[in-house]
């Protein structure tokens, strides 16, 4: 079992960032979690990397173990506060990036903030391309449907199961599955457990979240490469070659048979991708 070193860094907004460190001599690697989702999910992964690679996993606001009033926002530049408070406080330059759809965005974003402090980049689904108002009718509701989001079970199992028997989250690996549930609930008093992420606040983070940064991507200059899941849908599948494209060293990887938590699905694809990006890519990329 991993135990990392956690502790927390100050941003903005009276934000309190649980920063998880496993240490090692490898190559400083920041990992980053999707809306309602948390870092430790990245573990699995991490446990088959390698010492090549020197993990840290961050919960951003609102997630995880990360502490925050209820009234903050999730816009854009709030977003990447967050991440830029890790990158001074562990005072960051040519490290790696590894994150999932806003956590994926948060990270490219952050590059442009402090210039230097990342290298390159493995995302997926990336929430970076442009934002429309309009949403095609039938399309699914996010903002609406997580506010109703269930918030407190009996136990941990509980939700284990729940989770594990109906979509979305029955993509995941039963290890990234356990990792979200162990780590993305708190206890209450009474036995029973609740999501970290409160719905209300997750709401709200689908609502503010990617406001400008389609129009910033040509500034990203790293090395990135853009993975989603040839098997979706929807715009955070469908939506990945394009910004792979419009990314001035941008490269962009399917896997097959997956969703938008196809990240957290095919350990060893995955694994082998990080792999072969961070450690065997042509360094001119």
């Amino acid at each position: 079992m991993l135990t990392p070193h956690t502790s927390f860094v100050s941003s903005e907004d009276q934000v309190e960032v649980a920063v998880h460190d496993y240490g090692g001599n490898g190559h400083p690697t920041i990992f980053i979690h999707g809306t309602g989702l948390v870092s430790r999910m990245w573990e699995p992964m991490i446990r088959r990397l390698g010492e090549e690679f020197r993990a840290i996993c961050v919960d951003l606001r609102a997630h995880g173990a990360t502490t925050n009033p209820d009234d903050i926002t999730f816009f854009d530049h709030r977003m990447v506060a967050d991440i830029v408070s890790v990158i001074d406080a562990f005072e960051l330059r040519d490290a790696w990036v590894v994150g999932h759809s806003m956590g994926g965005a948060t990270g490219l974003l952050a590059s442009l903030a402090r210039p230097g402090a990342f290298q390159r980049a493995w995302v997926y689904e990336p929430i970076i391309f442009e934002r429309t108002e309009d949403r095609p009718e039938g399309a699914f509701d996010f903002v609406e449907a997580t506010k109703r989001r269930r918030s407190v079970f009996p136990s941990r199992k509980d939700a284990l199961d729940r989770y594990g028997s109906r979509p979305p989250l029955d993509e995941l690996h039963p290890e990234c599955l356990e990792a979200y549930v162990d780590h993305g609930f708190v206890d209450l008093a009474d036995g029973s457990v609740e999501l970290a992420c409160n719905p209300l606040l997750e709401s709200r983070a689908f609502e503010q979240f990617l406001q400008d940064g389609w129009e910033r991507v040509p500034q990203i200059v790293m090395g990135v490469l853009v993975a989603y899941g040839a098997s979706g849908v929807d715009r955070p599948s469908t939506a990945a070659p394009a910004i792979a494209n419009r990314l001035p060293l941008g490269v962009v990887q399917p896997f097959d048979d997956s969703d938008h938590f196809g990240c957290f699905n095919s350990l060893e694809a995955v694994v082998t991708s990080l792999r072969s990006w961070f450690l065997h890519a042509d360094s001119a990329t």
